[in-house]
């Protein structure tokens, strides 16, 4: 048994030989077409053929030989989800963090920076631009 998954293996292997393989957009298609085809069940059946086309594209992407333009699509995608993926990570560490600082603006630049919580009026440099401002914490 074991040989013959060798086999199965080296073949795969032979197979996908210069060709791209999957990377993040690729996942995110087939995850998408995952969550369609369960809604296809609620919302109708049109989102199975919107399921099936996004499963097919992650595919075509897999096994294209065109590597170099399968990577400026990944990291044409992975630029367009980087300034909100830094959005929601530093939202999530403002909510960890609420019980413990408190988030407050620079009056001249507008940066946001953080301070510790409970501690009355404070005097703080903007991390920034360097003005000193008072804050009420």
């Amino acid at each position: 048994m074991q040989g013959f998954l060798d086999k199965v293996r080296g073949g795969v292997q032979k197979f996908m030989s210069g060709r791209y393989g999957g990377d993040q957009l690729g996942t995110v298609l087939v995850v998408i077409s995952l969550i369609f085809s369960i809604l296809a069940n609620w919302f109708g059946r049109w989102l199975t053929i919107v399921a099936l086309i996004l499963l097919i594209l992650a595919f075509v992407r897999i096994f294209s030989r065109n590597l170099e333009a399968r990577r400026k699509e990944n990291q044409a995608f992975l630029t367009a989800v980087a300034k909100p993926g830094k959005w929601f990570r530093r939202e999530r560490t403002k909510f960890v963090n609420r019980k413990t600082k408190a988030y407050v603006r620079c009056p001249h630049c507008h940066a946001e920076f953080a301070l510790p919580k409970g501690k009355g009026r404070l005097r703080a440099t903007c991390p920034k631009c360097g003005e000193k401002s008072e804050h009420t914490v």
